[in-house]
């Protein structure tokens, strides 16, 4: 025979359990960044930024990311297009994050090879491309 205290116990999980699974997605929502970049990646600030970088930049796009991301930042096959609101959007300390560590699963390596310099340089020329937080200030 069931107790009512089992019962209540039971009740009890279930709604805890449900009230988890409901406010989880919430609460992940509101504290990732860019491709779940940590916090401490969308606090850092770009060392670089001037004319001079961006085109410094759009050199190293060229040459490490366009086969992948075309040229005019639109995206080749599965690669993601970079003139969109989640790139647009994102913080310049999470862009060189992942540009940084990558997510080989999805594709994207880890360009952390390249000299610190010149990832920033090229989050400097992707803020170029049209980034309206970039074009504010």
């Amino acid at each position: 025979m069931i107790s009512r205290a089992h019962i209540l116990f039971t009740s009890i999980a279930i709604a805890s359990i449900g009230a988890a699974l409901w406010l989880a997605p919430c609460a992940a929502a509101q504290n990732s960044g860019f491709r779940n970049a940590p916090a401490s990646a969308a606090e850092m600030k770009n060392p670089y930024k001037s004319a001079s970088v961006a085109a410094a930049g759009k050199k190293l796009y060229a040459l490490n990311c366009a086969q992948c991301h075309g040229s005019n930042l639109q995206g080749i096959g599965p690669a993601p297009s970079l003139d969109r609101a989640p790139v647009k959007n994102a913080k310049p300390g999470e862009l060189f994050w992942f540009i940084t560590k990558g997510k080989l699963e999805s594709g994207m390596p880890s360009w952390a090879n390249l000299p610190q310099q010149q990832r920033w340089q090229i989050v400097t020329f992707l803020e170029s491309r049209g980034n309206t937080k970039a074009e504010a200030k």
